[in-house]
């Protein structure tokens, strides 16, 4: 039988594995969004600013259109920035709703 101090237990080590998660997943995120915005920063030679803004529209699907790559390879770039970064968010969110 399981005792009711176990219970506690085992319920506080998967709300900490869970902080965990969230933590790792937010520093994901973040790694990729700043990567991004260096990529646009010097291969579009955009404003820091501007390329953050423009990796931010484009890993949220917003895409307003107002800046966008001009090269190939910040098009190419883009492409598979969009899939992972789509993925990225959708797993945090995942992540998140399995939570609760």
């Amino acid at each position: 039988m399981v005792s009711l101090k176990q219970i506690k237990k085992m319920e506080e080590e998967e709300h900490k594995r869970f902080h965990r998660r969230i933590v790792y997943i937010i520093i994901v995120i973040l790694l990729f969004l700043f990567g991004g915005s260096t990529f646009y920063y010097y291969v579009e030679s955009l404003r820091f600013i501007d390329a953050l803004y423009l990796s931010a529209t484009t890993m949220t699907t917003v895409g307003y259109g107002d800046i966008t790559p001009k090269t190939d390879i910040g098009k190419i770039f883009t492409i598979f920035y969009v899939f992972a970064g789509v993925g990225i968010a959708l797993y945090g969110l995942s992540v998140n709703a399995s939570h609760f």
